[in-house]
């Protein structure tokens, strides 16, 4: 799996995997054109489609009926250490709290991005030689 960031200007970007491409900047209050979400609001976007993926997944292979489902997740930003502080997931759902709470360990396990999360995935920083290429084109 793999995904690419390409710069266009000041703070815009343009993310791309497989055949998706989605414009990424920053909001005016960090010197933005607020020409799309900010990659701290798309960090919480996964968390939150992943987790409401997962427990879809779940409830499936629990053989519930999920007629509704939102996932919305909250970060509180530390913005000392640029990070989040605090992830609070919210699920809303006409499926009882009872029957939410008995998919919610197998969504746990199924949710890649949280996964990842609470596991701290280590990450390496690699530095491609210069290519002779316009990234431009």
């Amino acid at each position: 799996m793999e995904a690419q960031a390409v710069w266009k200007k000041n703070y815009q970007v343009e993310v791309k995997a497989r055949q998706f491409q989605v414009p990424i900047d920053e909001a005016p209050e960090f010197h933005g054109d607020d020409t799309g979400m900010m990659p701290t609001e798309l960090f919480l976007c996964s968390l939150a489609s992943c987790f409401c993926l997962a427990l879809v997944y779940a409830a499936r292979k629990k053989r519930i009926e999920v007629k509704d489902m939102r996932v919305n997740v909250k970060g509180e930003k530390d913005l000392v250490n640029f990070l989040f502080s605090k992830l609070v997931v919210e699920i809303d759902c006409s499926l009882s709290p009872e029957t939410l709470e008995s998919i919610m360990p197998l969504a746990k396990k199924y949710c890649f991005v949280s996964k990842t999360i609470s596991r701290s995935c280590p990450i390496e920083y690699l530095i491609q030689p210069q290519m002779n290429t316009n990234l431009h084109e």
